[in-house]
């Protein structure tokens, strides 16, 4: 199953939005022109060997329409010439480093995958080493970062709509796997700040990103910024191919008339290039099937973009509905941990008036029993003496 984003097409896998980076220019009021993104899956050994097949196009993919075989040849691996196989290369990583004999837990975070990317106009601006060097600085950034041991790939694929990596890193520290505190929260704050720090001081134009706790109603503005583009440019292209049929209709009103002295009103035009001329004129029907396939698709934007726009305000309104209930159930359970340590204090009180009470209730059946045993042995000695 897959989800689109935008431009990009990624495995519908359990993923981490680590960041996504804007850069807005003005158009209705705001315009998405481009992005970066950098993105964390979480793989245990199950998953290497479906990466593996992806990544190094081992099968062909009846679920990504993006991919296009015949680019396949365009796609690399910065760290390797030959396809390998993904478990014996993690595996090899892991034994190399760790220093406990026990074996790996089967659960075990095996490899946190980076996909680094921007959007295709970001690459179409790049010419073919520049792409190339953006991709290599990103895996130097992380290599050094994380260890170059503990790479396993950096594959970089150029046969779907957008340039992106798939950066392998296996998370060893320590000689041990510590997925958990290699990729902690403090880690997905320093690649939010510094990633695009690193790159704009390589010349690349990206900036900083917005924070994954609003990922859910940053993607759907993203969708309809992205929509809203798509359909000015639809717009243009509907105007352009137009006028291109309002100017080739005239051709068919021109008609045949052999000049003579007296008619000025006629433009002289040798048969053979007129019968040309109303050939190429025919070519107005492909250009009404075009524009009328532009509009179907231009409508279909345009409820896309109302479809994402309505998604988007119930986002917003479900987020202020769950933070002010959110606030509501603060304040309860701060009245709640008031009445408790009220409770508690009054059943102190209450303990301690029952312990007092228990104390004089034993100390007074003491007493009773004292008199008793003497009222018994006082009537024994009045036996005594009778």
């Amino acid at each position: 199953m897959l989800f689109t984003l935008g431009e990009h097409t990624f495995m519908d896998v359990k993923y981490s939005v680590l960041y996504f980076t804007w850069k807005l220019t003005e158009m209705r009021g705001r315009v998405f022109v481009s992005f970066a993104v950098v993105r964390m899956q979480k793989m245990k050994s199950p998953d290497l060997k479906g990466m593996q097949f992806h990544n190094q196009r081992e099968r062909e993919s009846r679920t990504n329409p993006d991919i296009d075989p015949g680019r396949a040849h365009l796609n690399y691996d910065l760290l390797h010439q030959e396809k390998i196989d993904y478990n014996k290369q993690v595996k090899a990583i892991i034994e190399s480093q760790k220093v406990s004999e026990r074996k790996t837990r089967k659960d075990a975070v095996l490899v946190n995958e980076l996909l680094v990317t921007s959007d295709r106009k970001f690459f179409d601006g790049l010419d073919p080493a520049e792409q190339k060097r953006f991709f290599e600085e990103s895996y130097n950034l992380f290599s050094e970062r994380y260890g170059k041991q503990n790479i396993a790939y950096a594959t970089v694929h150029n046969d779907e709509k957008t340039p992106h990596m798939h950066l392998g890193v296996v998370p060893m520290r320590d000689g041990k796997l510590q997925g958990k505190n290699v990729f902690n929260r403090q880690e997905l704050q320093w690649m939010q700040e510094e990633f695009p720090k690193h790159m704009q001081s390589l010349g690349f134009e990206v900036d900083r990103g917005i924070s994954s706790d609003r990922k859910h109603i940053e993607i759907s503005r993203f969708k309809a910024l992205t929509l809203n583009e798509e359909v000015k440019t639809l717009e243009k292209d509907a105007e352009a191919l137009r006028n291109a049929l309002k100017a080739s209709k005239k051709v068919d009103e021109l008609q045949v008339s052999k000049p003579t002295v007296f008619d000025r009103k006629h433009v002289k035009l040798p048969l053979e290039d007129f019968e040309s001329l109303k050939t190429k004129a025919k070519a107005t029907e492909a250009i009404e099937s075009t524009i009328e396939a532009h509009e179907k698709r231009f409508d279909a934007m345009v409820d896309n973009v109302i479809d994402s726009d309505r998604k988007l305000d119930q986002e917003r309104m479900k987020t202020e509905r769950l933070q002010k209930e959110n606030n509501q159930l603060k304040k309860e359970n701060v009245d709640l941990q008031k009445e408790n340590k009220t409770l508690k204090s009054q059943l102190n009180l209450l303990m301690e008036f029952a312990k007092t009470q228990l104390d004089k209730f034993k100390e007074w059946q003491k007493e009773r029993e004292q008199e008793k045993q003497k009222t018994i042995a006082r009537k024994r000695d009045q036996e005594l003496e009778r």
